[in-house]
This record gives structure tokens, C-alpha cells and sequence, in this order.
């Protein structure tokens, strides 16, 4: 069975529905953080998702130990109601559709830079300016990886900017590769 749908169907309904509370901000933050540790934690996905026979008082204890906090109460009676759907096998998806749909909406785009080494108010001025260029609100998430010697590189939707001393290194031996392949 083709699951798609039936999750992205699930997910727009919790969007509409927390546009209507005002929650949206706060399912959004937890969602993603659920994602995250449904990704980082196999056995909580596992526990959430592929054991009926854990009542879900259960499941919604170990989400709130995942959050660290209380699960807001709008995604609580949304986990209520996929239970009581018995669409739990694909929670996972929902939540990650359900964060495609928020940022849509809500014109967010999320994205990753990568520098060498850290690079004070770098990513606040590249959030900035790729907000004015695009319109919308521009969240990185950075990471630091030595390997790219130096300068960074910026993914954001379709859009990649490699500025990194590693990829001008590639680029140059490419470059070279083809002109000494060439036939004269």
C-alpha cells in the first residue's frame, strides 16, 4: 500500500488545524524535534510506530521523554486520533510531511553550512541576504568539518554554494584533467 498520501492527507489536516489554534510554532518545533530523534533513536520509532500491543499512554510517555518536555496538546490529540486510526505504522511520515507543508506556508526555507572552522555573524549575514533574495525566511543549520580546509559551502533548497577551499581545489583539477585531455 501506498502510504504517501495517506500521511501527506494526515498532515495537512494537523497543518490546517494548528493554523486554526495558533500552535503552529510549537508543533512545528516539535515535530521536527521528534523527527529528529525518531532518526537518531530507531528503538523509539520502532516503539511509536510497530508495537500495537504498547498502549499509547506508553507512547505518548516516550515522546515526552524524547521532547524533554510535555507534547503540546494539539499534537497529542493529533497522535490520539492517528491511534485511534490505527495509522501509527506511519507517524514518521506524517511529522515529515507535515514540516514540508509548515515551511511551505509559512514561506521557510531550511538549509545547511558547512565551514571549516567556526565563523562568527557568517551565518546570520548568509540568512539575511538569502531572505532578501528569496522572500522568505532563511534558517541554517551549521556544521563544522576541518576536512573543507577552509571557506564554507551552503546548501538551501535546489541552491548549492561551494566557496570551500576543497572545492576550488576540485574544481581545479578537473579543469586540468580536461585541458590536458584535449585533443589539439
Amino acid at each position: 500500500m501506498n502510504t504517501g498520501p495517506i500521511a501527506h492527507r494526515y498532515a495537512k489536516a494537523l497543518l490546517k488545524y494548528v493554523q486554526e489554534t495558533g500552535a503552529g510554532e510549537t508543533v512545528y518545533s516539535q515535530a521536527g524535534v521528534l523527527v529528529h530523534r525518531m532518526q537518531e533513536f530507531r528503538q523509539l520509532a520502532d516503539a511509536i510506530q510497530q508495537h500495537p500491543e504498547l498502549p499509547v499512554e506508553r507512547k505518548l510517555s516516550l515522546m515526552d521523554s524524547a521532547l524533554g518536555a510535555p507534547l503540546a496538546e494539539d499534537l497529542k490529540r493529533f497522535v490520539l486520533l492517528v491511534y485511534r486510526q490505527r495509522r501509527l505504522e506511519i507517524f514518521g511520515r506524517m511529522l515529515y510531511s507535515f514540516i514540508e507543508q509548515y515551511r511551505a506556508a509559512n514561506g521557510l526555507k531550511v538549509g545547511k553550512l558547512l565551514t571549516a572552522m567556526p565563523v562568527p555573524g557568517l551565518k546570520d549575514r548568509l540568512q539575511s541576504i538569502l531572505g532578501e533574495k528569496t522572500g522568505s525566511s532563511v534558517l541554517l543549520e551549521e556544521e563544522i568539518n576541518p576536512a573543507i580546509l577552509g571557506g564554507f559551502v551552503l546548501n538551501v533548497d535546489d541552491l548549492r554554494m561551494d566557496a570551500s577551499i576543497e572545492g576550488q581545489l576540485q574544481l581545479l583539477q578537473r579543469k586540468l584533467i580536461d585541458s590536458s585531455n584535449r585533443i589539439v
